[in-house]
């Protein structure tokens, strides 16, 4: 299928109403001993993160209302609603949720789907299954909307990262250009890390898998890639995985997101863009590489700048 013509944009982020300090958390100091292996937590990079008070599907009904207003287009417009979570909040997510959120849009002829069983890389799958919906010659409007929550404080703190919550969608047009287009994109499976048992090696090569797929399938050059919108782990462990595969650390695009939000599942790569067009702009024809990485899962999307 050809992508041309397939925008990307209106990114829109409603992360949690109250700001919260991860030290605050009931009992974070025996938490973070128990899961740290010794290392200080004020070197980690987190320094605050949001929490939602309110049913989750208010969070995402901001979110899409807002891409909508940002796009200029009707809620009638919109032929297929894409959710996306990770796996374990999928579980906590209520049967008629869907429904709910559709009717509160007005999308009463609007297709929902989900895409999950991914982890934290589950969005990216949903972004490309979104591209695909376009093969439907009469789909012009596909919205795309990550959600990720943590129910319990103290399993926001975790060895890999400090757990936020947020929602993030965006919209894919056909025939308007959009801030990014799909150039391609990959998921991979690290069988130990589905066990529980990945280490830094089975990391590695699944990473390094990935990243070398989505390259071939989008004919670019590793040192063609602007910015990396990458997962808000720990910094050190996101610095460490980047460069592990080759990528500069200079090109990386998450620190002050998680400095402020923490680590939101699998929206961390969209808000990592939003961000960074809101300071800096997305440029024309640039390439971009937005990627998310879970215990078992490695993810990657090369992007097109068209702003």
């Amino acid at each position: 299928m050809d992508h041309e013509d397939i925008g990307i944009g209106s990114f829109a982020c409603a992360f949690g109403d109250v700001e919260c300090k991860p030290e605050n958390i009931p009992d974070f100091e025996t938490r973070w001993e128990e899961v740290s292996f010794g290392t200080e937590f004020t070197d980690m990079g987190c320094t605050t993160y949001r929490t939602m008070t309110g049913p989750v599907e208010n969070y995402v009904i901001d979110a899409v209302r807002r891409t909508l207003q940002d796009a200029g287009a009707a809620a009638a417009d919109v032929d297929h609603l894409v959710f996306t979570t990770s796996d374990p909040i999928l579980a906590l997510v209520p049967s008629d949720f869907a429904v709910r959120v559709l009717l509160a849009l007005g999308m009463d002829d609007c297709v929902p789907h989900v895409v999950s069983y991914q982890r934290c890389c589950s969005s990216l799958t949903a972004l490309q299954h979104g591209e695909r919906l376009f093969a439907d010659p009469d789909v012009t409007h596909v919205v795309v909307v990550a959600l990720d929550f943590v129910p319990d404080d103290p399993d926001r703190v975790q060895s890999y990262a400090i757990f936020g919550d947020a929602a993030v969608s965006c919209l894919l047009t056909r025939h308007e250009p959009g801030l990014v287009r799909l150039v391609s994109s990959a998921v991979r499976v690290d069988p130990a890390g589905l066990c529980g048992n990945d280490s830094f090696i089975s990391r590695q090569k699944v990473a390094d898998r990935t990243l070398t797929a989505v390259l071939r399938l989008g004919d670019r050059q590793l040192g063609q890639i602007t910015k990396v919108f990458a997962a808000n782990l720990h910094k050190p462990l996101t610095l460490f995985n980047a460069t592990s595969i080759g990528l500069l650390p200079d090109t990386l695009h998450f620190a002050d997101t998680l400095a402020a939000y923490g680590h939101c599942g699998n929206a961390d790569w969209m808000i990592n863009l939003a961000d960074y067009h809101e300071r800096v702009g997305i440029e024309a024809g640039a390439t971009y590489l937005a990627q998310s990485l879970a215990p078992g899962f490695y993810a990657c999307g090369l992007l097109e700048g068209r702003a």
